[in-house]
């Protein structure tokens, strides 16, 4: 009996060094698989003619196209991009749409590195997406007659032209009718495409503080609506033809064409990661029922998870995908333990709808309390905020999309009729009532709560917790609670001290409580998430601290850090290098520097080849020394994250 024990525990430990092997593999095989040329940051700007692919603009007002270089001033065509991110200047791509080819002068770099040490890696995300290159387009954009020549690049730009052309046909039905008609045109074709373009910042920000912005991103709630309705509805109009009824299996003839109508929509949507993800557990649910399974199980969810893995292994490491599968597997655990009240069968009709009222305004309460705990925990690790009253929001936002959902379905495929635009227009009614929710509950004092972060070792905790919970049945589950709440009660990370941006343009330091940055109009988005990520609140104090002149920030006597900057790509002049260093205990360069004269002699310094090969860098005082976290080594020698040569200097 030992001997079987030992055997069985063999090929347990067999099984997961296999799984592990295989998703090694797997890792290694997709990263090579999407390798693509990325440009050098020797050079940045760039005269490039290039086809739109698609419109990736978070706003109306951060317009941002995705292109596909047809040719590059100067760059070999095996060292052109395969992708291109550009960010234009508002109103500048009003007649600009997927499928054009364009002339354009860009001013372009690498994918940034993080911004903050551990904080989110966009060139990683460049990297499986084929972006080489991102950048800014500071002048117009020419139109020029240029027609692909791939097979592929045609399907894709044929599929962007005409989620292009529904964007504009939906945004034209409401936006008239309306008082607010662009943001709720922008909204509705948002839930339909994918394309924000027509959204304002305002709008977002609303519906972000108040929870609701999952919305506004393609996912599974959209799925699961589409992939539902066309479900129920083809059985219900497949049953009302007895023939048919008859003869063939309904249900799983629904659910065939139900995964043509996901597969579809998923086109329409432009395939986002998230789309995706959702799309896959819809369609194994839908294919457990062609196998006569059951659809919404743990085992499905389980399956789907494989096989985004396989696809895209590199989604295992994104809040989306974590929270997602989270979210779904809380929701299948509480689909488990909920069982529909017994009812009378002959009562008065008000009766039963009062009755149905109460029992689905409490089935709704519990799905959105089950789905806030379970996103929870990456919410605050990964965003560091916390929407307090979503629960609330999310309440009065589900019945609406429900509605909202199925008539935006109707209303573009039937577009081009009455119809079709009287469905958009009812549609645009539900949106604004989930704007007025958004605008009330974002407007409440403390909607937004800032949560400083923990140690990275506690999420693996929370969700360890939050798989305890949904898979352990019994009693027994409820002591998943307490590590998956971890996240809330576990000592926070002691704040830095300095944040240097990782090309050294901007600095911020704390006092107490507070940080101040020394540039306020410069590279300010990653003070942000510095000051987000240990619960730091701005001030505007740099005054009583530093004298910032022109590139330079000297401290003053009285400053707590002695810390001198040096803004700008020149290097300083042998006079304000000596200001800095006579002030100064360390002195941050920005450019590099040849020679330190005599008066920095014994002065720790921060310059360019620093930069360089550490990134963004967080500084702590300890005692006469500093420690510095840096982003680069965090990274590790990945393929999107090789430094450059570092000049020893």
């Amino acid at each position: 009996m030992r001997r079987f024990h030992i055997f069985s525990y063999s090929i347990i430990f067999l099984n997961i060094l296999c799984a592990f092997s295989v998703g090694m593999s797997v890792c290694a095989l997709r990263s090579d698989h999407v390798r693509a040329p990325v440009l050098s940051s020797d050079r940045t700007t760039y005269s490039l003619d290039a086809f739109v692919i698609d419109d990736l603009s978070s706003s109306s007002d951060h317009p941002r196209l995705l292109l596909a270089p047809i040719r590059m001033d100067g760059v070999a065509a095996d060292k052109t991009p395969l992708r291109i991110r550009v960010s234009l200047r508002p109103g500048s791509n009003a007649d600009i749409r997927p499928g054009d080819a364009v002339s354009l002068f860009a001013i372009l770099n690498p994918p940034p590195s993080p911004l903050i040490p551990g904080g989110y890696d966009s060139a990683r995300t460049a990297w499986f997406q084929g972006i080489g290159g991102v950048g800014f387009v500071p002048g117009e954009i020419r139109k020029i007659d240029e027609k692909p020549v791939s097979w592929r690049l045609k399907l894709v730009l044929g599929i962007n032209q005409l989620r292009g052309h529904l964007t504009g046909i939906i945004h034209d039905a409401i936006a008239p009718v309306f008082l607010d008609g662009d943001t709720l045109g922008g909204f509705a074709a948002a839930l339909v495409t994918g394309q924000q373009r027509y959204i304002p910042d305002v709008f977002v920000g609303t519906m972000r503080d108040s929870g609701l912005a999952h919305i506004l991103s393609i996912s599974g709630v959209h799925m699961a609506i589409v992939g539902g309705a066309v479900f129920f509805a083809l059985r219900y109009v497949m049953a009302l033809w007895p023939w048919l009824a008859l003869r063939v299996s309904i249900k799983k003839l629904a659910a065939a064409l139900s995964i043509v109508a996901i597969l579809i929509y998923l086109a329409l949507s432009g395939a986002p990661a998230p789309a995706v993800r959702s799309a896959v557990v819809a369609i194994v649910a839908f294919l457990a029922i062609l196998c006569d399974r059951k659809a919404l199980s743990l085992h499905s969810l389980a399956i789907a998870a494989l096989v985004v893995m396989l696809l895209t292994p590199e989604a295992v490491i994104q809040p989306g995908f974590q929270m997602s599968f989270a979210a779904t597997a809380a929701l299948l655990a509480l689909a488990e333990v909920h069982h529909a009240p017994i009812r009378e069968i002959h009562v008065p009709w008000w009766v039963r709808t009062v009755q149905s009222s109460i029992e689905g305004l409490w089935l709704s309460l519990k799905v959105s309390i089950v789905a806030t705990a379970a996103t929870t925990p990456f919410a605050i690790a990964y965003f560091n905020r916390f929407s307090v009253y979503g629960l609330v929001s999310n309440l009065f936002e589900a019945p609406i999309t429900a509605v909202v959902m199925p008539a935006l379905a109707i209303g573009t495929i039937l577009s081009a009729t009455p119809v079709g635009v009287f469905a958009l227009r009812i549609a645009a009614c539900g949106l604004w009532l989930i704007g007025k929710v958004a605008a009330i509950v974002s407007g409440i004092p403390g909607a937004v709560l800032n949560w400083p972060a923990a140690p990275d070792y506690v999420l693996a905790i929370s969700f360890l917790g939050v798989v305890w919970a949904c898979l352990v049945r019994g009693r027994m589950r409820w002591l998943g609670l307490v590590p998956a709440l971890s996240i809330l009660w576990w000592p926070r990370l002691p704040a830095t001290d300095v944040w240097i941006d990782p090309t050294g343009g901007n600095a911020a330091i704390r006092t107490g409580a507070q940080a101040y940055v020394l540039r306020p109009k410069v590279k300010r988005y990653g003070f942000e998430q510095w000051s987000q990520r240990y619960g730091l609140k701005p001030a505007d104090i740099a005054a009583r601290d530093y004298d910032c002149s022109g590139y330079a920030c000297t401290p003053l006597p009285d400053a707590k850090l002695r810390i001198g900057f040096w803004f700008s790509n020149r290097p300083p002049s042998a006079i304000a290098l000596d200001t800095l260093c006579l002030n100064s205990d360390l002195v941050v360069l920005r450019s590099p520097l040849a020679d330190w004269p005599d008066t920095c002699h014994g002065v720790n310094h921060i310059s360019s080849g620093d930069f360089r090969r550490l990134g963004a860098m967080e500084l702590t005082r300890a005692g006469a020394s500093w420690t510095i976290k840096a982003a680069q080594p965090l990274r590790g020698h990945r393929p999107w994250s090789e430094p450059s040569e570092a000049e020893d200097q």
